[in-house]
């Protein structure tokens, strides 16, 4: 497939349900991991709640559900359970929303890129941090070609262009740039944005080519702009104008919450990079799908049974509890390794029995192709298939994989709750919160046989082990 070709398959983009295939994934932007909880415990610290991010933990894993091969670009599937929730030990239902893509990996090619970087060299990032942002720096140089244009921005408390917006012509004199590099002084993230965007917008305007701005940062913001709501309109303002974000985030003391919410902006995505060896998979295994938008402003409906209500959904920010209808905004939709997720909890209507084929939720979904071109809106259905009617007390999944995605979910929900409660000085609450996640993972793993869950049960262990009351 050509650059032409994709583009041709963007601008013909239809949302369809289907399911997986031989073809990549997709994703939605956002958190694309949780590096940096994984790298807190590892050094034998307590994350804070927010360092579990859904959205985060759901990218680092295939979700791929069953169906019929996806041949679109984008395509969304739904699964569904009925199992219990880890907070509340309540019988709930679960919707999970899967994305794929058809996009064929034999014939990929990333469009060109203009590219910002920006560099925060504060007195914070002083050390491993700022070595490991040159390292970084370095290596993201390498994986641009002649075809591509970039710019080096600088801030501290100040801001300066090292190398203005040009085609990547000597990589070998951009790297000795990034070399030059020290740290000190202040961290004014809106002069480095401002300026790597004023970079940004040297550059005509080509559909044929995608403009983005990687901000290397701790996200510790003491001088110009610090909250979160003035980044994400600076960010907003130059999304709309086909100017996009990566954030990677480096040091152990890191503003996750901040950049959690930066990242739900429209085209943006964000990375914590903990050491070399995610800095190398970043980079040589994910680089070409991170900067690859397949669809913008995907809108979800969906409408529980009467009777239900949403309680939350997980992998996407700002949906209120409570709701007779969910409507969720994923800001854009990424090609992915991976088959990416959004899980909805529903409160049953009763604690009683759910009747055979009983229809759970209604799901509308439309969007806007990364092209320009709307898309038509499609309507899938969840229910509950089993042939008896399911009591209270038993679990029910239409799908191996929706298992997983709950399992997941009650990890996220079981760390946070823990490390809340350890945060408040209820330490033999917190200790038994962590141990029934890393419980309930260890058995969800044997009974999918799933590596990957496995690692996450060791994980939720080592979580525990640090809770000494």
């Amino acid at each position: 497939m050509t650059r032409k070709h994709l583009a041709a398959l963007w601008a013909a983009l239809s949302l369809v349900g289907c399911g997986g295939g031989s073809g990549f994934g997709a994703a939605p932007g956002g958190s694309q991991d949780i590096a940096l909880a994984r790298t807190k415990i590892d050094q034998g610290q307590i994350p804070r709640p927010e360092d579990f991010v859904a959205e985060g933990l759901f990218a680092e894993h295939d979700l791929p559900l069953d169906g019929p091969a996806c041949e679109q670009v984008l395509c969304l599937s739904t699964a569904t359970a009925i199992a219990p929730a880890l907070d509340t030990g309540r019988q709930e239902v679960f919707v999970q929303v899967g994305f794929s893509s058809g996009v064929d990996p034999a014939t990929f090619r990333r469009k060109p890129l203009d590219v910002a970087l920006v560099i925060d060299h504060s007195g914070s990032m002083g050390g491993d941090p700022m070595e490991a942002v040159k390292a970084a720096a370095r290596t993201l140089v390498d994986k641009l070609d002649q075809n591509d244009t970039l710019s080096l921005v600088l801030f501290d408390n100040s801001v300066s262009t090292l190398v203005s917006q040009g085609p990547v012509k000597d990589r070998a004199a951009l790297k000795r740039s990034i070399d030059t590099i020290e740290d000190g002084g202040g961290t004014c993230i809106e002069c480095g944005l401002r300026e790597g965007f004023k970079q940004l917008a040297t550059r005509k305007v080509e559909p044929s080519r995608a403009r983005r701005l990687f901000l290397f940062t701790d996200a510790m913001p003491n001088v110009g702009a610090t909250g979160d709501g003035e980044f994400m309109e600076l960010l907003r303002e130059n999304s709309q104008k086909g100017r996009d974000t990566t954030v990677f985030g480096v040091n152990i003391a890191f503003g996750q919450e901040l950049v959690t919410k930066m990242s739900a902006v429209r085209g943006s995505n964000y990375f914590y990079l903990s050491d070399a060896e995610r800095t190398r998979k970043v980079f040589d295994e994910d680089f070409d799908f991170l900067v690859t938008p397949i669809a913008y402003d995907l809108k979800m409906a969906l409408t529980p049974a009467e009777g239900s209500r949403v309680e939350a959904v997980y992998g996407l920010p700002g949906v209120e509890p409570g709701a007779s209808q969910a409507v969720m905004d994923v800001a854009t939709v990424f090609l992915s390794r991976r088959r990416g997720a959004v899980l909805a909890r529903l409160s049953r209507p009763e604690q009683g029995q759910v009747p055979p084929n009983q229809q759970l939720v209604t799901s509308t979904f439309s969007y806007s192709a990364a092209e320009g071109n709307s898309g038509t809106a499609v309507t899938l259905t969840a229910s509950y298939e089993g042939s008896e009617p399911l009591v209270s007390s038993e679990a029910w999944y239409s799908q191996r994989t929706v298992r997983k995605t709950v399992a997941l979910t009650n990890f996220i929900l079981g760390a946070r709750m823990a490390c809340d409660k350890w945060m408040n000085g209820e330490k033999v609450q917190a200790r038994e919160v962590a141990d029934r996640t890393a419980d309930l993972l260890r058995s969800e793993a044997e009974v999918l046989d799933d590596a990957p869950l496995r690692t996450e049960a060791e994980l939720a262990s080592k979580l525990a082990a640090l809770m000494v009351p």
